[in-house]
């Protein structure tokens, strides 16, 4: 600690919205520096740094293990985390004190889930000539047709991490669970929110159990975790996003609407090469956004995570290491890591 450290002294930010509103005044009586300066850039930092919340985006491909690693750093099962394409919506983590834990669901509209049927469905070829209504007498039958077809085709492909076709079967499958289990829930055209005491729910335990179920999760727009960890104390809030791959790209465009939004503090890129040696044509497109928008990329963080893959596989580890060395030596904020 410092000799001349003070309890009673303010934070250096304690001023920093009138110090920085000062500058700028006298910027304004300049008039040959008012076209040259843009101040935008000053405004949205100095909102971040005096904002009462610290917002981190988690990024990346499905399958990377954004979710699992969120859930080893709260030591705690929170999220839905799977092989293949696990979340497909939004989740935001911020603090409660213990006894004000909660969840709350918003769900995809019956309309946004027609649409998503149909996209996977025409990814996959099948039932192409075929519109999807979830109101139609006949969606039953078509419903369990195309369940039946996910299921051959995961088969087929040997399981359901097999093979990116394998993903997207098993994705679509837990689509059309979804909507059946939770169709109570679901309105035509609105996006309907509800409490955990509204479900009965006795717990956050129970809640994070209920959307954590892929067949749930698939159905759900947004979630909002409220619960206590030191980690979200300080105001800290982990935001959870679709994999930038989605087989829906309106889920992939929410994660890059997220990693642009002003009011993001943070990025963290859990990217996949660990487990495969090289990087995604997706992840590639993900990292030369972020590097070009000024707003946040000096405060994005690269995680490497399933590290563990690595362990017991020279070849793979050396090729990691290579892509590390070429492609990130200029940054100082990389990780290896295993949400195992």
């Amino acid at each position: 600690m410092s000799p001349h450290y003070s309890p009673n002294a303010l934070p250096q930010c304690q001023n920093l919205q009138a110090q920085v509103d000062s500058v700028l005044d006298l910027l304004q009586q300049e008039p040959s520096l008012q076209a040259r300066v843009d101040t935008s850039a000053v405004r949205s930092s100095l909102k971040k740094a005096i904002a009462p919340t610290f917002e981190i985006v988690f990024a990346g491909a499905f399958s990377a293990g954004k979710s699992m690693l969120i859930n080893a750093l709260l030591e705690r099962e929170l999220l839905y985390s799977a092989e293949g394409h696990a979340t497909g919506t939004e989740c935001q983590i911020a603090y409660a004190e213990p006894e004000q834990e909660r969840v709350v669901l918003t769900f995809l509209s019956e309309l946004e889930v027609e649409n998503q049927i149909q996209t996977m469905s025409h990814k996959l070829g099948l039932l192409t000539n075929t519109v999807i209504r979830l109101q139609d007498p006949d969606y039953p039958e078509y419903g369990d047709t195309l369940s039946q077809y996910c299921t051959a085709i995961i088969q087929q492909e040997g399981g359901e991490s097999k093979s990116e076709r394998a993903k997207q079967a098993s994705a679509l499958k837990l689509l059309l669970q979804g909507f059946t289990d939770n169709q109570k829930y679901i309105d035509k055209t609105t996006n309907r929110t509800l409490s955990m005491e509204q479900f009965d729910f006795k717990n956050l335990q129970e809640a994070a159990s209920y959307a954590r179920r892929g067949s749930n999760s698939s159905v759900l727009r947004r979630v909002e975790y409220y619960c206590h960890h030191p980690l979200l104390q300080d105001g800290n809030v982990l935001v959870d996003t679709p994999g930038i791959d989605a087989p829906v790209k309106r889920d992939a465009e929410l994660t890059y609407t997220k990693i642009e939004n002003p009011d993001t503090s943070a990025v963290v890129c859990v990217l996949k090469p660990a487990s495969s040696g090289d990087m995604t044509s997706e992840e590639t497109e993900m990292l030369e956004r972020i590097r070009q928008n000024p707003g946040v990329r000096d405060r994005v963080f690269y995680i490497f995570n399933r590290i563990d893959e690595t362990w017991y596989n020279s070849q793979l580890r050396q090729r990691l290491d290579n892509l590390i060395g070429e492609q990130f030596r200029d940054s100082q904020r990389v990780y290896k890591t295993s949400g195992l």
